[in-house]
């Protein structure tokens, strides 16, 4: 991968928020607000909150951990299959001459 493109911000991966006695994983499509009532990764219907920093020291799901690491290798997967296509094509095409 060329080192511009390790360093374009593709947003983040999940969102992470304290709630119900744990940290759990959000979808990134949606930046979480507190009052919303989000699904997290895990599974867990939750109103969310306004965290305090008390908060953010609570014990991380599992789960949500899992699922969020799994979410982050895929986006790794595809940003190296995506770099193999983009060097394939210079080649065909002569860019690297």
């Amino acid at each position: 991968m060329l080192p511009e493109e390790t360093l374009r911000w593709q947003g983040p991966v999940v969102w992470w928020q304290p709630v119900s006695g744990w940290r759990h994983a959000l979808s990134p499509e949606l930046r979480p607000r507190p009052g919303q009532r989000r699904t997290t990764l895990c599974g867990e219907e939750v109103e969310l909150i306004d965290p305090t920093e008390v908060d953010w020291l609570m014990p991380t799901c599992d789960t949500c951990m899992s699922l969020a690491c799994g979410r982050m290798e895929q986006r790794r997967a595809n940003q190296d299959e995506q770099a193999r296509r983009r060097a394939a094509i210079r080649r065909l095409t002569g860019e690297n001459e």
